[in-house]
């Protein structure tokens, strides 16, 4: 996967002239926008070379800045390859690949939750969560007024690792951390009771 860079605005205007800005400043590929997070927050995404992407983010920054209300950018350099599950126009999370939108999260080991404001903070702790330790993704949830909460398992250690690891980068990248929680063994109707996940 190539670098991928993400822009976030509050609201809609911001997020056009940052999509322009992005296109214009270097040769990078558009993957899509995402207006439904809540709160008026909205994503742009695209895909290069390390270089182009890190250029056009900053150009789409500055020019965003200027029409509208500019929140949270980020360059994942090396994304991991299962991050491409959550993004707003990937494809099912691997664990609900095979499942019917209703039917319960299979969570045969301890869980680990982060929770942001926006969702460049949230992709961001994602991909460091996966990084970090030997865990799985189990999926991504955006319940409105801008909370997106990534979810991961695995052994007790790692899935706290990974919490922590996705904490640190959500804040580093200047996003706003909600919380971050580990369940070392989750009860089996918490599967039923999470909502449904990309």
């Amino acid at each position: 996967m190539k670098a991928l860079g993400f822009i976030e605005t509050k609201g809609l205007t911001g997020n056009i002239e940052a999509t322009d800005a992005l296109m214009k400043a270097a040769n990078v590929e558009y993957l899509g926008s995402n207006t439904g997070i809540g709160s008026g927050l909205t994503t742009v995404v695209v895909t290069g070379d390390v270089g182009a992407v890190k250029a056009a983010v900053a150009a789409a920054e500055a020019a965003s800045a200027k029409v509208g209300e500019f929140f949270c950018s980020n360059v994942i350099p090396h994304p991991h390859p299962d991050l491409e599950h959550v993004l707003p126009f990937g494809g099912p999370a691997p664990s609900k690949s095979k499942l019917k939108p209703g039917h319960p999260v299979p969570l045969t080991q301890a869980l680990g939750m982060v929770e942001t404001f926006g969702l460049v903070a949230d992709i961001a702790a994602a991909d460091a969560m996966l990084k970090a330790a030997q865990v799985s993704l189990v999926g991504m949830s955006q319940i409105g007024a801008g909370m997106v909460t990534t979810f991961v398992q695995g052994d007790v250690g790692a899935v706290r690792a990974a919490v922590e690891a996705g904490k640190k980068e959500a804040l580093a990248i200047g996003g706003k951390l909600l919380g971050g929680h580990v369940i070392p063994k989750p009860h089996s109707v918490v599967g039923e009771a999470m909502p449904d996940l990309r």
